[in-house]
């Protein structure tokens, strides 16, 4: 038998400006949105909203993707303190249901992924993979899910190329298993396969996916043990004894079935928060992963919990990494467990940037300095140093946009055969 839980949704984007801005439904099905703890600043952006998501881009652009009662797939980007919107698509509400609807936006790639299933048959999930290359919207099946008329969420991550790392539960038979999927960049395809991540002897629920600044692959979940449901983690690393394979690794007893255990990373330490018991608890590890110790718990303050999804522009630091945190919404005010969260980004923001500029300042005057006392014949030599890294820096140049052509010319090829009746006009 599956388990049931009660969550509810948030975003919140915190950009290079560091302002800080939050997303939400309220009890009405309205999408509001607000600058966050600011009285005064909140709007409805639509009414009668089934799902939503949110994201924000390199040019500090917020991007928006909701889906409408009546069907209608509307997308905005905030532009000088106002939306603009545009209808994208039209999905079949009548006959169909949508859920988890998912934005992540790399360079000019925006990526639209949602779970659906047929209303006869809520048994049969999918989740749908839309992407929108150079003006082309694409529409492709990640993977088909059986369950038991709910799903439980699937969860992303990305690295700095773009590649996408996708988790979710599906069942097996008598039980529910743990799956993962890998999304190519550059080829623009999702592995056929996906990898079982969990024992199928028992029932596995409520996964969660983190991709750390060392570029290890966590996976959380729960399974039945007895009668209780027990956390679970694995990790794939490419370095250490058991590169390239998923490894186990043992965690405290925490027992948990109604909310997702989740991790980020802050300042080189990974941080599990959990739901366990009306209250929530904090494990850290300072060697990515092989150990975990308790480091702080809090009684759960007000329900419902929000598990808010979290962007920070603001801090250039990047052993500092978190997608989700556990928190409280209401109109424009935002409040997070374990505050210092987003207390810290805040504060390496304005160091990193102290930093740098006084790291800039020293570092000019040493080189002014040293380069008094160089004598003729070495400046020579770091002349002909200079000149050969430019040349190099060139060819590496040329490189890349032999590589750009090869690129494009793959995906004409890839758009010619590719189906492309989701949309019936451009971008």
């Amino acid at each position: 038998m599956k388990k049931n839980y009660c969550i509810s949704d948030g975003i919140f984007i915190n950009n290079s400006l560091n302002q800080s801005f939050i997303f939400f439904k309220d009890d009405n099905n309205n999408l509001i949105f607000s600058q966050a703890n600011t009285e005064g600043s909140s709007t409805i952006i639509d009414k009668k909203v089934l799902s939503f998501s949110a994201t924000i881009d390199e040019n500090n652009r917020l991007h928006l993707i909701y889906l409408r009662k009546r069907g209608e797939l509307i997308y905005c980007i905030y532009s000088e303190e106002s939306w603009q919107k545009k209808l994208i698509g039209k999905f079949d509400i009548n006959s169909n249901t949508y859920k988890y609807l998912t934005l992540f936006v790399h360079k000019n790639t925006i990526n639209i992924i949602y779970a659906s299933a047929n209303l006869i048959n809520l048994n049969l999930w999918t989740i749908e993979h839309i992407i929108k290359v150079h003006d082309n919207w694409q529409k492709m099946i990640v993977a088909n899910i059986f369950s038991e008329k709910t799903v439980d969420p699937f969860y992303i991550d990305s690295d700095e190329f773009g590649n996408m790392y996708l988790v979710y539960s599906g069942k097996e038979y008598n039980n529910y298993n743990i799956y993962y999927l890998f999304f190519n960049a550059f080829t623009k395809k999702w592995t056929s396969n996906p990898t079982k991540i969990s024992s199928s002897a028992v029932n596995n629920i409520l996964p969660y996916l983190f991709i750390d600044s060392k570029k290890n692959i966590h996976i959380l979940w729960y399974s039945s043990n007895n009668g209780d449901y027990l956390l679970n983690y694995k990790r794939y690393s490419s370095v250490g004894d058991t590169k390239f394979q998923w490894k186990e690794i043992s965690l405290p007893q925490i027992l948990g079935d109604n909310y997702p255990a989740i991790m980020f990373e802050k300042s080189n330490m990974l941080n599990i928060i959990y739901i366990s018991q009306e209250e929530i608890s904090n494990l850290v590890s300072n060697d990515y992963g092989n150990t975990w110790h308790m480091d702080n718990k809090t009684p759960v303050e007000s329900y419902p919990i929000y598990l808010i999804r979290h962007y920070s522009f603001s801090s250039n630091k990047p052993q500092t990494k978190i997608n989700h945190c556990y928190g409280n919404m209401s109109n424009s005010n935002i409040s997070f467990y374990f505050h210092n969260i987003h207390e810290n980004l805040k504060e390496i923001s304005s160091n990193s940037e102290d930093a740098e500029s006084e790291k800039i300042y020293i570092d000019n005057n040493s080189l002014q300095d040293e380069s008094e006392s160089i004598p003729d014949t070495d400046i020579k030599e770091l002349e002909k140093l200079n000149f050969a890294v430019l040349e190099m820096q060139n060819q590496l140049k040329g490189l890349k946009e032999d590589m750009e052509l090869i690129k494009s010319k793959l995906m004409d090829i890839e758009e010619k055969y590719n189906k492309r009746g989701f949309f019936s006009f451009r971008w």
